[in-house]
């Protein structure tokens, strides 16, 4: 087991008790990421995280995880759990939906089963399951992905011999489901919605960044004078940072609401996701839209009116923080020039 430094400077992994990398740089402050590195039954893990205190953590982590003897084999989905989410947080990997899909759904078909004796059939049992119970492919797939790398890390772990799911196949998706809404469809919308919400509507339409993201973003990620907004990489799906210029709109939204802060630190939007949901569903059925129309479709809204003002798509993905291009490509129908 080992921690160690990377030399702000020349980007190397020393010691964590050496005070001077060799290229001269003081390796006493400034040091922005630690690594642990550790054999786990013969598999070497190396992970990157940014504080001492998380490598630390992560450490005693993986050093509990050393099977003894040959008891591990007991270990249930119920037991491995909360390890499996401490394991996640400390790798910088957000935890809510993983918690959420587990509560609500895996832990109904495989909290008493076994890791070493789930099988692939067991999960393609529940994929039925889940199709019979109405369930999106979608929805599904991010499930079976969550058990996927569940069994990944109890591979990883040695709690089992191999994770039988590897390279199981996602269901195929429909991806007819999302769709745009107009301008006049906007205005309907906004001008329904609770005004306590109006602002996030806004902001949501106008910069197409995640619901996630945006409440979790606070007054130092905004640059008003600049006209930017800093998403980071620590609290995206993607785990990238990327930076979304500001509509006029939204500038004028921000510098309002700017005037009631009182820290950097504060939460631009302290709003619960829940409770916008609700109101935004409401504010649907007053506008008289689908109420099949989802909040990440304001995002697909955002793409889909840069797509028709022909703004090149590597621009949109620019914007949107999509790593692969081919997600991107789904608004190149909007826009004959770019086909």
């Amino acid at each position: 087991m080992a921690i160690f430094k990377e030399c702000p400077k020349c980007r190397k992994r020393v010691a964590a008790k050496r005070r001077r990398c060799g290229c001269g740089a003081d390796l006493t402050r400034g040091i922005r990421a630690w690594w642990v590195d550790v054999q786990v039954n013969g598999k070497r893990i190396r992970r990157r995280v940014k504080r001492h205190d998380e490598a630390a953590k992560l450490e005693k982590l993986l050093k509990a995880s050393k099977p003894q003897g040959s008891c591990h084999h007991n270990v249930t989905f119920e037991k491995f759990i909360s390890d499996y989410l401490a394991y996640c947080t400390t790798i910088n990997k957000s935890v809510v939906h993983k918690e959420m899909r587990w509560r609500l759904h895996i832990s109904r078909f495989f909290a008493r089963r076994k890791l070493a004796e789930v099988t692939r059939q067991d999960v393609e049992i529940y994929r039925i399951k889940r199709l019979e119970e109405g369930a999106s492919p979608s929805t599904i797939n991010r499930e079976v992905a969550q058990i996927k790398h569940m069994l990944s890390v109890a591979e990883t772990w040695g709690l089992i011999e191999r994770n039988p799911i590897k390279g199981m196949k996602d269901l195929k998706e429909n991806d007819d489901r999302w769709r745009y809404l107009t301008r006049e469809e906007f205005e309907r919308l906004r001008a329904v919605i609770s005004p306590h919400y109006t602002d996030l509507l806004m902001f949501l339409t106008y910069t197409g960044i995640r619901l996630g993201d945006v409440l979790a973003l606070r007054w130092r990620d905004v640059d008003l004078d600049k006209g930017i907004v800093v998403i980071r990489g620590s609290q995206t799906k993607g785990g990238k940072t990327y930076s979304v210029p500001l509509h006029e709109e939204v500038l004028a939204v921000l510098r309002k609401r700017a005037e009631q802060r009182k820290s950097k630190e504060d939460r631009i939007f302290p709003h619960s996701g829940p409770s916008f949901r609700k109101a935004f569903k409401r504010a649907l059925r007053l506008a008289g839209l689908p109420t099949t129309i989802r909040i990440h479709d304001l995002r697909h809204t955002f793409a889909s009116w840069l797509a028709l003002a022909g703004v090149p798509l590597q621009q949109i993905q620019m914007l949107l923080g999509h790593k692969d291009f081919q997600t991107t490509l789904r608004y190149a129908h909007l826009n004959p020039s770019i086909l």
